[in-house]
């Protein structure tokens, strides 16, 4: 009969010749007669029959009929769902908890069931959960719930893996049995800049033509920020400005040009000043934001004195480094001539700025060099800002006055340093999928680097790879904006470094190199097994037999943390051995040996007798699993 569909009359049959255990005595006195069938319980492998009664009497009757096991389970499985769909995204600083129902896949309970090795002792980057979690019993329902918290403090991201084990209804232990891979993410916010082209001071003359000044919107990361809205008012801008639109937003802020806001200088009057523009924005966490950007503008008439700076755009020093010389000639904006030029607040002149005078001045200003003030930039902290001069001066109109705004900023010579996540070795089981690396480029100081190159992605060790030959980044600082995906999937054995070596431009401008070393390892799922140095033994009876059980592992590769759980407690007549027996690890060779003497006193029954040893270990994979070695033996 199948053993899907073994019948319950026969555990009946057993019950009914238990209960009738004197059924003997009517058809003799022979102790014969008492050899009924097995009782079966479902599940069970089928007794074996009763022999009939012998003896002077009258006949026993026939021995009971043999059990047939009984009904078996289905070969089921446990289903994970996790409460939060997709990626988990967590902005860093806030917490957000996850919890993983496990159920079964049919409804029929499943036992036994376990988060298998060390997964939740070694939880990723701002985890947290219990050092241990099982369920005696998982079903339809959602008895068998494990919470976990995520709460990140640094920009990162990957995927927890957590593997299971069970034991389906059908009984039989799934090692391993099945993972849940849950992706997640860190985030921090972002910020939306907006620069002006053409960038410093806009200059434009009186009647003389209007400047196009554009204003394009990016964010610092080049991750998304949405809903950016214009706070100053477009109508209301100052004298000589006007838009091409009444009201400007943008419903997304990225990279590139797509948030450009056009604006057109054109001047009736002699004049400057800073033309502010506020602005709001949704940042990446969902969190609004508020940003300004300050364009420093200025008019001329006939004959007007104006100023241009050498170097030109935004004058950039090395903190604590030496300084950057800056040179601002004057002259006249028709070729005309000025008189009585005067530069005023030289002597309080921002922190790392100096001028060779304390007083400058120019008695008359045309074309040419002939009036130039030198400035030097020498920062000792890091700082940025505009350095405002105004100056006077005289033309055919009488006394004017004019203003020079220098656009200015202290770098660093800082570092770009890579980050791993999963930090620490990397390791994967041979077989057993693939580990995902994701390195993380950013600079140690939170200023800005360039030109960021990895240069031998063709040359990286067996097993690991990459979605590309070639990986840049153009700019960076801080944040996810500069990452690299690598992925582990060994083949084989191995143990190494995996070496990234990348080259950057600093924020001083200082070309460096740095090298990224990740360890990694690549284990297997082998299995111990137990060699006697005799499997079949017959001896004399009198006589010492030394019977050694060496343990190694299939593959040559480590094992861990043997230890023979059974069978030494209780060894047959004639055997001795040690009452416990352990290997701290073990691989190939002779190093974890069993020693047991076998000296039999007495002849054995005929046929060979077996002596079973079980034993337990972790494999070179971390699983934990168990084995048995056994020796058939005999005396005469």
């Amino acid at each position: 009969m199948p053993h899907s569909h073994r019948s319950l009359l026969v555990g009946v049959l057993s019950v009914f010749l238990l209960a009738g255990c004197d059924f003997g005595s009517p058809w003799g006195s022979s102790s014969n007669g008492a050899n009924y069938g097995n009782i079966v319980t479902p599940g069970s492998t089928g007794g074996t029959g009763g022999t009939g009664g012998t003896g002077g009497g009258t006949p026993s009757p026939p021995g009971g009929v043999g059990g047939e096991g009984g009904i078996s389970g289905t070969d089921d499985s446990v289903v994970a769902t996790v409460s939060v769909g997709g990626t988990v995204s967590v902005a860093t600083g806030a917490t957000q908890t996850v919890s993983i129902t496990f159920t079964s896949s049919d409804g029929l309970p499943i036992t036994g069931f376990g988060i298998s090795g060390s997964t939740l002792g070694a939880l990723p980057a701002g985890w947290s959960g219990p050092s241990s979690f099982a369920c005696s019993l998982v079903e339809a329902g959602g008895n068998c719930v494990l919470n976990l918290t995520y709460a990140p403090t640094a920009i990162d991201s990957g995927t927890l893996v957590l593997n299971y084990v069970f034991i389906d209804n059908a009984n039989e232990a799934r090692t391993p049995s099945g993972s849940v891979s849950i992706p997640y993410a860190a985030t921090a916010a972002n910020n939306v800049v907006a620069l002006a082209s053409p960038s410093g001071q806009i200059n434009a003359r009186v009647n003389g033509g209007a400047q196009t000044v554009s204003i394009n919107f990016t964010t610092d990361d080049g991750y998304a920020a949405t809903n950016l809205s214009l706070g100053t008012a477009l109508a209301n801008l100052p004298a000589g400005w006007s838009s091409k639109v009444p009201t400007f937003s943008c419903a997304i802020v990225s990279t590139g040009s797509g948030c450009q806001l056009p604006l057109s200088y054109d001047p009736t009057a002699g004049g400057g000043g800073t033309l502010a523009l506020n602005f709001t924005f949704t940042d990446d966490t969902g969190a609004t934001r508020n940003g300004i950007i300050n364009i420093a503008y200025a008019t001329s008439g006939a004959s007007e004195v104006v100023a241009s700076a050498s170097p030109t755009g935004q004058i950039e020093a090395i903190e604590k480094t030496g300084g950057t010389p800056v040179v601002l000639t004057f002259t006249t904006d028709d070729g005309g001539s000025a008189t009585n030029l005067s530069v005023g607040g030289l002597a309080k002149l921002p922190a790392g700025w100096s001028a060779s005078t304390p007083a400058f001045t120019c008695a008359g200003v045309s074309t040419g060099n002939g009036c130039q003030l030198h400035l030097t930039y020498a920062p000792t902290a890091l700082a940025s800002g505009v350095l405002a001069l105004r100056y006077q001066y005289t033309n055919g109109n009488g006394a004017q006055s004019g203003i020079v705004n220098l656009a200015y900023t202290a770098t660093t010579n800082d570092n770009v340093v890579a980050t791993p996540a999963p930090s620490g070795q990397i390791n994967a089981v041979v077989g057993m999928g693939s580990q995902s690396v994701l390195v993380t480029f950013a600079t140690d100081d939170g200023e800005p680097a360039t030109a960021l190159d990895v240069t031998n992605l063709a040359a990286l060790p067996a097993g690991w790879s990459s979605a590309s030959p070639t990986f840049t980044c153009d700019g960076l600082s801080t944040g996810s904006g500069c990452q690299l995906a690598l992925t582990y999937n060994p083949t084989g054995a191995a143990a190494g470094t995996a070496m990234l070596s990348f080259t950057y431009v600093n924020n001083a401008g200082v070309a460096k190199s740095a090298t990224l070393n990740i360890p990694y390892r690549a284990t297997t799922n082998d299995n111990v097994v137990g060699t006697p140095s005799s499997a079949n033994l017959a001896v004399a009876v009198g006589s010492s037999n030394p019977v050694t059980v060496t343990f190694t592992t299939d593959d040559g590769n480590p094992a861990t943390l043997l230890n023979v759980t059974s069978g030494l407690g209780t060894l047959p007549a004639g055997w001795s051995g040690p009452a416990t027996f352990s290997c701290a690890t073990l691989s190939s060779g002779n190093g974890c040996q069993l020693a047991l003497t076998y000296a039999p006193q007495t002849a054995t029954p005929p046929g060979n007798q077996s002596l079973t040893i079980t034993f337990s270990y972790q494999n070179d994979a971390g699983i934990a699993k168990t084995g048995s070695v056994t020796v058939q033996y005999s005396a005469s």
